[in-house]
């Protein structure tokens, strides 16, 4: 319940102002008619309760209205995101920044991050953060540009809010690996060691192969297992090339070079 109000309040600030105003007065309508309910006559009151069922309703579509537009906008850009054509999901969502909400800002930041795109990544998805504050994938988009820039100790602050704001606990694998490029040894170790425990989600391959690789540097772990190492390399040789530029892909690629060490 608290998660849909927040969200419909960030959709709403992304409305028209009449599709605002249209749903602000339902909404007070909605509060006059619950208060007759308990004021009316018994014989009134199954026609108030009838005037609330046609105000939710109402309330309904105005929602459906208001999100009309970004809902196809947003499912477009993410099934081209999916589909791995970056810059049409980017060209797509731009067109529609004016109105965006925090989730495709999110997205669309997501989205500058893969091209590499950093500044325009940390913008929007600042941007995001601010129209959505408690929102955790606003929060965790933020935190993983903010480490592809190198800038560590910031990261690990969003990424360990995104935690705080319902993050699934494999997050804990991201907060590790900036706590570990901040050598902050007994946090990374914590923190990986947490998002071991969570289990789900380090089936992907390139996070189980970091989280294994990192507590292996600690002197936590064994070096990871070949079919590990084979199956998440190719990712993070790409983010490494992709980032080559910042502190983090620099960092990044001498880990690359280390884990193609251990898979031979």
């Amino acid at each position: 319940m608290i998660w849909l109000i927040r969200r419909l309040r960030g959709d709403f600030r992304g409305w028209e102002r009449s599709t605002q105003i249209a749903f602000a007065l339902g909404g007070i309508l909605l509060v006059v008619a619950l208060i007759l309910t308990l004021v009316a006559p018994p014989d009134a009151r199954v026609l108030v309760l009838v005037g609330m069922g046609l105000l939710l309703i109402v309330l309904e579509v105005t929602v459906l209205w208001g999100n009309r537009g970004m809902l196809s906008t947003f499912t477009r850009a993410q099934r081209l995101y999916m589909a791995g054509e970056l810059e049409a999901a980017r060209d797509l969502m731009e067109a529609a920044r004016p109105k965006a909400d925090a989730r495709t800002l999110t997205l669309l930041g997501n989205t500058y991050r893969q091209l590499g795109q950093l500044h325009e990544s940390e913008a929007v998805l600042s941007e995001a953060v601010d129209k959505a504050p408690d929102r955790y994938f606003s929060l965790y988009g933020f935190g993983r540009t903010l480490l592809s820039e190198g800038r560590y100790a910031e990261a690990a602050d969003a990424i360990r809010r995104a935690l705080e704001v319902g993050a699934p606990s494999v997050v804990q694998a991201d907060l590790g690996e900036a706590y570990y490029r901040l050598n902050r040894r007994d946090d990374a170790i914590a923190a990986l060691n947490a998002a071991n425990a969570a289990q789900s989600g380090l089936g992907e391959p390139q996070r189980a192969l970091m989280v294994s690789y990192l507590l292996f540097r600690l002197g936590e772990a064994e070096p990871p297992a070949l079919e590990i190492v084979l199956s998440g390399l190719p990712y993070w040789q790409a983010t490494a090339e992709r980032f080559r530029e910042t502190p983090y892909g620099a960092a990044l690629m001498l880990d690359v070079r280390e884990m193609l060490n251990q898979g031979t």
